[in-house]
């Protein structure tokens, strides 16, 4: 064994048929993170590149059962982005014993395992995911959520020369966006030059003082200024402290790289902790949530970002159309105070040409069409988190959800606290 002393952790590459300190180091990390490799294997074998090709599917990596620099790299990790758990059956338990045991339900084990029959020494997988949410305030209970995005407008002059208050008891990272009436010229405006750049970066850091980090979530941006916005998330990348996350929302307004400039993503998944995607409320009266939606804005990005990285952001909130003004956009309404109007206007039940359901009714002689977040719908979306491994969700935004749909996400995962 002599030889192979000299071989540390992550100095070559490791394969099938291979023998040394290094390769069982790789089975311990395997181990420890929920992957199961017999204790009777020694060398890299048939098991170890087994647990290896499942850990590289679980990171969205090459599935090539070869441990490379990309995998050195998530097992030296302190914490894993997501947390594996295993669980083996014992004899005479039932699937709804073992999710009460955990605390999820039967969905928690129906993306990673194909679950007919259990037999005793089963071995059955399911995750802790990340699970935040957009508020001004801290929850009353932490029990359910990882932390909270504190959003902050920063063209609004109250920021200027302002301090964000700090909020203690969990986890808090800025949310800094604007509502400026033309998005897009105002952000160029800011980082257009290294100077404006570094001016910025530094006013960003000084709000985000005492904070887990930050989250840029500027919804539009100009295709010309891809470049300089990956220039802002370095710079902010930099003068984070290690314990500070950067988190960047991504949507239909900020553009992918193409010829014309834009965002190169796989640049963006490398110098971003998590990398928000906005599932973005119609523009048009429609569904508030549909799974096709979020399929259909999920299925391009996973293949340039890595999905441990991606929380989906998912609309709670219930819509209110006013039909006399189409133009206009929508009333965002609390679920407690759309179930309201509801009963106030006694108002019928429709539905679309596409069969989903929404309210309507009419108040002094204009009518409206109340849209409301269908449980059965976000169970759908939620199971797409475990379906592509993504790391999470957030929830836009606490206290305008259906205390129901709480039940959903934990039916589906257990969150994680950092």
């Amino acid at each position: 064994m002599g030889l192979f002393n000299r071989y540390k952790f992550g100095s070559r590459v490791l394969r099938m048929g291979m023998r040394g300190p290094d390769v069982h180091k790789l089975q311990e990390c395997l181990r420890e993170r929920g992957y199961d490799i017999p204790m009777e294997e020694q060398h890299f074998g048939y098991l170890t590149r087994e647990a290896l090709q499942q850990f590289q599917r679980d990171y969205g990596l090459a599935v090539d059962g070869v441990a490379g620099k990309t995998v050195f790299a998530l097992l030296t990790q302190d914490k894993l982005p997501i947390t594996r758990l295993i669980h083996h059956v014992a004899p005479g338990e039932t699937i709804a014993q073992i999710a009460e045991r955990y605390g999820v339900g039967v969905e928690a084990f129906a993306a990673s395992n194909r679950v007919r029959r259990l037999y005793p020494g089963q071995r059955l997988v399911f995750f802790d995911r990340e699970v935040w949410a957009v508020a001004e305030q801290p929850p009353f209970s932490e029990r359910d959520l990882t932390g909270i995005l504190v959003p902050i407008d920063l063209d609004s002059e109250e920021t200027e020369g302002a301090s964000v208050p700090r909020i203690q008891g969990t986890t808090w990272i800025v949310a800094f966006h604007t509502s400026a009436p033309d998005e897009v010229l105002w952000v160029h405006h800011q980082i257009c030059t290294p100077l404006r750049r570094k001016r910025l970066a530094e006013r960003l850091l000084e709000l985000a003082k005492g904070s887990g980090g930050v989250c840029f979530c500027f919804g539009h941006l100009s295709r010309v200024d891809g470049g300089r916005y990956l220039a802002l998330l370095r710079r902010m990348r930099r003068i984070l402290s290690p314990h500070q996350r950067l988190l960047v929302q991504i949507g239909p307004g900020v553009p992918r790289r193409g010829l014309m400039s834009g965002i190169d993503y796989r640049a963006l998944s490398r110098i971003a902790d998590r990398v928000v995607v906005d599932l973005a409320a119609p523009n048009i009266p429609g569904a508030v949530l549909t799974r096709a939606a979020a399929e259909k804005t999920l299925w391009p990005l996973i293949r340039e970002i890595n999905s441990w990285k991606i929380l989906l952001r998912i609309p709670v909130y219930a819509l209110l159309w006013n039909l006399s003004r189409p133009d206009e956009l929508p009333v965002r309404l609390s679920n407690q105070e759309a179930v309201a109007r509801l009963y106030r206007h006694s108002a019928r039940i429709r539905r679309d040409e596409t069969g989903a359901q929404f309210y309507e009714f009419t108040e002094r002689g204009t009518e409206y069409h109340l849209r409301l977040v269908q449980r059965e719908v976000f169970h759908q979306v939620v199971a797409l988190v475990n379906l592509h491994n993504l790391a999470g969700v957030v929830l836009d935004r606490l206290g305008m959800e259906d205390a129901r749909l709480w039940q959903v996400l934990r039916s589906h995962f257990r969150t994680t606290h950092l």
